[in-house]
């Protein structure tokens, strides 16, 4: 996703384990102002989509 980061939560520098803790809440991490909204139509929401990827990137990282 495109765009202009317009807030980052500095909360997260002192309590990382917010994210775990209330990742919808308090653990946020940023917010972005898209450029074009019609880039999330490119974004993975399938579940079989998103665990082949993740298969995929685990199996190469796994090489480095």
């Amino acid at each position: 996703m495109s765009g202009e980061l317009v807030a980052v939560n500095e909360e997260l520098e002192k309590r990382a384990k917010l994210i775990n803790e209330d990742c919808y809440g308090k653990g946020w991490m940023f917010k972005i102002k898209p450029d074009n909204m019609d880039e999330l139509k490119n974004l993975m929401t399938d579940l079989a989509a998103i665990q082949e990827w993740l298969r995929v990137e685990i199996a190469e990282h796994g090489k480095k």
